[in-house]
C-alpha cells in the first residue's frame, strides 16, 4: 500500500513523502517511489524514512539506492542507514538524509528505488522524502 502526502507548514518548506508498507513489518524487496519535477532551479533535500519497531534488532541497514532522471540517466548507489534502537514499545519514525542542495536539472518524473542488500525484520514501512 502507498501512501503519498504533501506536507505543508508555517514557516517550513514544503515536502512531498511517499511512503510504503512492508509485508509483516519485514522489508526484503526493493521499494519504488516516482517524484513528478515541474522545477528546474530550486534545491531540494532528499531523505530516506523509515518506520520501524519493536521487532528491528539490526544495528544498521546497508541498502542500494538507484534514480533515473526522465533523461533515462541512470545512477545508484550504496547508502547506509544506521537506525537507533527503541527505548519503549511504540514505533518510531526516523529520517535520514540522503541528498541536500540538490537540484532536479530535467522536468518530469524521476524514479527512485530503495532497496536492501538483505532482509530487515521490524520495518514496518520505507519511504522517501523530497524538499520542495
Amino acid at each position: 500500500m502507498a501512501v503519498m502526502l504533501i506536507v505543508a507548514g508555517c514557516g517550513t518548506a514544503k515536502r512531498s513523502v511517499e511512503m510504503h508498507d512492508t509485508e509483516h513489518s519485514e522489508w526484503r524487496e526493493y521499494e519504488d517511489f516516482y517524484y513528478d519535477n515541474s522545477d528546474t532551479l530550486s534545491k531540494r533535500d532528499i531523505s530516506v524514512v523509515v518506520r520501524y519497531s519493536m521487532g528491528y534488532v539490526a544495528d544498521s541497514v546497508a541498502l542500494n539506492i538507484l534514480c533515473i532522471s526522465p533523461d533515462s540517466l541512470v545512477v545508484e548507489e550504496s547508502f547506509t542507514l544506521h537506525i537507533p534502537h527503541l527505548s519503549d514499545m511504540r514505533p518510531e519514525v526516523q529520517h535520514f538524509p540522503y541528498r541536500s542542495n540538490v537540484v532536479l536539472a530535467k522536468r518530469g518524473r524521476y524514479h527512485f528505488r530503495l532497496r536492501p542488500r538483505e532482509a530487515v525484520e521490524g520495518i514496518s514501512s520505507v519511504g522517501l522524502m523530497i524538499s520542495e
